[in-house]
C-alpha cells in the first residue's frame, strides 16, 4: 500500500505549479534553468511516493546499475538500435549475444522501467534515444570501469571505515579500492595492469565533455590571462598540468589561434610518457608543445602566465594536493602567472546529488574529494597561494583561480 503523500515539507501541488513556470523556450535555451526543473522533477518524485517508498526504494537501486552492467557486457543496446525503430526480440538477441533467452528478457525488463529502452511486448524491445545513448561506446566504457573499478570496490567501504574508525581515506595506496582488492596499487597502476580496464577509463574520461561548453568558452581569458600576457617573457601562456590528450587545450587553441605562437611554446601539454605516446596524429595542433611530466616532481616550466588543472586535484586528499601545490608555486612568478584549478565546485549547502555523489566517487577512486568553494579556498591559502576568483558554471564544474601569495 503506497505511504500517503507528507503534509509537511513543499506538497507536490506546489512543486507542480513550479515546475509550470518552465517554458519550453526557457528549458531548451537554457541549461541552468534545465537543471532547476530536473531538480523540481526529483522533488516532485519524492512528494508523490512518501517518505517510506522514497527511504525503501533507495534499498533496491544498486540493482539497476547491476542490470544495466550485465545488459552492456551482454551488448544488448547495439543491435537493438540496430534496428532503426523497429521492434527486437529476446530471442534474437540471444543469438547475437549468446545470453539466455529469459535473462535477457529480465535484465530488460529493468532497463525498461526506468526508460533505457521500450518495451512492446512481453519480449521484444525497441529503442529509445536512452538506448542509443547506451549503445555508444564511451558511455559503455563508463559502465564498465565504474562498475568494475569502483562499485565493486565501494561495496567493501562500510567494512573499511568500521575497522578505520569512521574516518575519510587520504592514502591512495589505502583506500576502498585496495581494501576490496587486496592490492596496495594505488589506482593509476592498479588500472595500467588491466589494460581492457585502464582502456575503459580512458575511452570514458576522454568523452565526458559531451556537449558542455569547454572552460575557455566562458571563463574571461582575454581579460584575465591575454590582457597580461607577455611574449618577451619567453614562457608559456597556458601549461595543462597531466592534461590528457589536450582536449583543453585544442579547444583554447581553436578558439584562440590568432593569439598564440606556435614557435615559442605558447601552449604546454604535460602528461605520463604512457598518455603522450597514446596521442594520434591529427588530435592536436603541432604547435601545442608536448611534455612527459610527473606533477610530483618539480616543475620545469617556469614562470609561465596560466597552469591549468582540469580534474586533477579533486583526485586527491589535501596532503597530496599540497605536493602538487608546492611545485607549481616555487615555478610561478609573484604578480603574473596564475593558477586555474577547473573543477567541481560543491555549494556550502544544498549539493545536488550528481554533485554529492562526485565526492564518493572520488573517495573510491584514489581517495580523493570534491571541494566547495570555502575548502578550495583553504587549501589554497594553506599551500600558499591567494583565491583571486571563484568562478561558477551552470554545468557543474567551475574554475578557482589563484595567485603566489607572499
Amino acid at each position: 500500500m503506497l505511504s500517503p503523500v507528507p503534509s509537511t515539507g513543499q506538497a507536490a501541488t506546489d512543486i507542480i505549479s513550479e515546475l509550470s513556470k518552465f517554458t519550453p523556450e526557457v528549458i531548451n535555451d537554457s541549461l541552468e534553468q534545465r537543471h532547476k526543473a530536473i531538480a523540481l522533477s526529483k522533488k516532485l518524485t519524492a512528494a508523490l511516493e512518501g517518505p517510506v517508498n522514497t527511504a525503501t526504494e533507495l534499498v533496491f537501486k544498486p540493482f539497476l546499475s547491476i542490470a544495466a552492467r550485465i545488459a552492456v557486457g551482454l551488448d544488448l543496446f547495439t543491435p537493438i538500435v540496430a534496428r532503426d525503430g523497429t521492434s527486437i526480440t529476446s530471442e534474437e538477441l540471444a543469438r547475437v549475444s549468446g545470453g539466455e533467452q529469459m535473462l535477457i528478457s529480465r535484465i530488460l525488463r529493468v532497463m525498461a522501467s526506468i526508460g533505457f529502452v521500450e518495451q512492446d511486448g512481453l519480449y521484444s524491445w525497441r529503442a529509445n534515444e536512452t538506448t542509443k545513448a547506451m549503445a555508444s561506446p564511451p558511455i559503455a566504457a563508463g559502465h564498465r570501469f565504474v562498475f568494475d573499478a569502483l562499485i565493486s570496490s565501494a561495496i567493501k567501504a562500510p567494512k573499511y571505515l568500521q575497522e578505520v574508525g569512521w574516518k575519510s581515506p587520504t592514502e591512495p595506496h589505502d583506500g576502498f579500492l585496495q581494501y576490496a582488492n587486496q592490492t596496495k596499487y594505488h589506482v593509476f597502476d592498479y588500472l595500467m595492469a588491466q589494460p581492457s580496464l585502464f582502456a575503459d577509463f580512458n575511452l570514458f574520461m576522454g568523452n565526458t565533455m559531451g556537449s558542455r561548453n569547454y572552460w575557455c568558452d566562458w571563463y574571461d581569458v582575454k581579460g584575465r590571462l591575454l590582457k597580461d600576457f607577455d611574449h618577451v617573457k619567453g614562457s608559456a601562456l597556458l601549461v595543462d598540468v597531466a592534461g590528457g590528450k589536450g582536449h583543453d587545450l585544442q579547444a583554447f587553441h581553436n578558439k584562440y589561434a590568432s593569439k598564440v605562437d606556435g614557435k615559442s611554446g605558447d601552449l604546454v601539454l604535460q602528461e605520463m610518457a604512457s598518455v603522450i605516446a597514446g596521442i594520434k596524429d591529427g588530435e592536436l595542433d603541432t604547435s601545442i608543445k608536448r611534455m612527459e611530466y610527473d606533477f610530483f616532481e618539480p616543475q620545469p616550466v617556469q614562470g609561465a602566465r596560466t597552469y591549468f588543472m582540469h580534474h586533477i586535484l579533486h583526485d586527491w586528499s589535501d596532503k597530496y594536493c599540497r605536493i602538487i601545490l608546492k611545485h607549481l608555486r616555487e615555478a610561478m612568478q609573484p604578480g603574473y602567472s596564475k593558477l586555474l584549478i577547473h573543477d567541481l565546485i560543491l555549494p556550502d549547502t544544498g549539493a545536488a546529488e550528481f554533485q554529492a555523489r562526485f565526492d564518493l566517487t572520488m573517495m573510491t577512486f584514489n581517495s580523493g574529494m570534491e571541494r566547495s568553494g570555502r575548502e578550495w579556498t583553504v587549501l589554497l591559502e594553506n599551500a600558499g597561494f591567494k583565491v583571486t576568483g571563484i568562478f561558477e558554471h551552470f554545468d557543474a564544474d567551475g574554475i578557482v583561480e589563484a595567485e603566489v601569495n607572499l
